[in-house]
């Protein structure tokens, strides 16, 4: 599996490259970047140290092996935690503690981290599609960054959630999954 994302991660970083058949479900973008492999994905980008830095949210299935998956893009240059599993702490407020928020165990990649349990991700995916229908325009993730002591020492990364429940519906259907 962990091969299976490492070759996912490089396909959401070089999907602006190739050229693939896309939906757009508000800020949601499903994509077919290769044969058998749907992405749904949410990118943001902020201006970071003089340049512009982009973070990614990236559901993936490989229609092939059934296999799914979600992976975190950090902002360039602001991650490098070389532990094993990252805790990763999802909010709907960016400012308050609610006892329906998410906190997950994810793996560390080279520079991004993700999921491959099937019930973390399905975890994941009903506390996005349970904020965007009370009303929530965005979620919260907060994890640790291991870049250098005088940096922050949390990355935070805001995710929309607008038009996910209905993007993550078309990305079950394309990859053949059952629908939850």
């Amino acid at each position: 599996m962990r091969r299976f994302l490492l070759y996912i991660a490089s396909v959401l970083c070089f999907s602006a490259l190739v050229a693939t058949a896309a939906d757009r479900y508000d800020e949601w973008l499903l994509e077919q970047p290769r044969g058998s492999v749907f992405t749904l994905s949410f990118k943001r980008s902020v201006l970071f140290n003089k340049k512009i830095a982009t973070s990614e949210l990236g559901f993936v299935c490989d229609q092939t092996d059934k296999l799914q998956g979600a992976i975190l893009i950090p902002f360039d240059g602001t991650f490098e935690n070389h532990q094993e599993v990252i805790p990763v702490f999802i909010q709907k407020s960016s400012e308050q503690y609610s006892a329906s928020d998410l906190l997950q165990k994810w793996k560390s990649g080279i520079d991004y981290i993700f999921l491959e349990s099937q019930n973390d991700v399905n975890a994941l995916t009903s506390f996005l599609k349970a904020n965007e229908a009370d009303g929530a325009k965005t979620v919260h993730f907060f994890f640790p960054n291991a870049l250098d002591a005088h940096l922050r020492t949390s990355n935070h990364i805001i995710v929309n959630v607008s038009g996910f429940s209905n993007g993550f519906s078309a990305f079950q259907i394309a990859c053949g999954l059952s629908l939850k």
